[in-house]
């Protein structure tokens, strides 16, 4: 892994605090993730880290690495280019 995306992962890793007391669920749809690393240094609880993947056109994709951290800001969601990020979709779903 590159320098640039350890200190990410260092990074994101230092901003965890403790588990959320309401769970929250995030998604990364690896099809469109691309690695950008926006949702992973906007987390402001470190919950998401990048890796490395054949299958991304980058070669990278964000993971969940800490899902009991999440406080459901949504804040990598909306700072997620490609819609790859999701949070707490179930929960939002409009139910007739």
């Amino acid at each position: 892994m590159e320098p640039l995306e350890q200190r990410t992962n260092d990074e994101a890793r230092g901003r965890r605090k403790k588990p959320s007391p309401k769970s929250h669920t995030v998604k990364v749809n690896e099809s469109l993730c691309k690695g950008c690393l926006k949702c992973i240094s906007t987390c402001p609880m470190g919950v998401l880290v990048v890796e490395e993947s054949s299958s991304s056109i980058f070669g990278l994709v964000a993971r969940v690495e800490a899902q009991e951290c999440c406080i459901g800001c949504m804040t990598c969601e909306l700072n997620c280019p490609d819609f790859a990020v999701v949070v707490d979709y179930e929960a939002r779903e409009v139910k007739e």
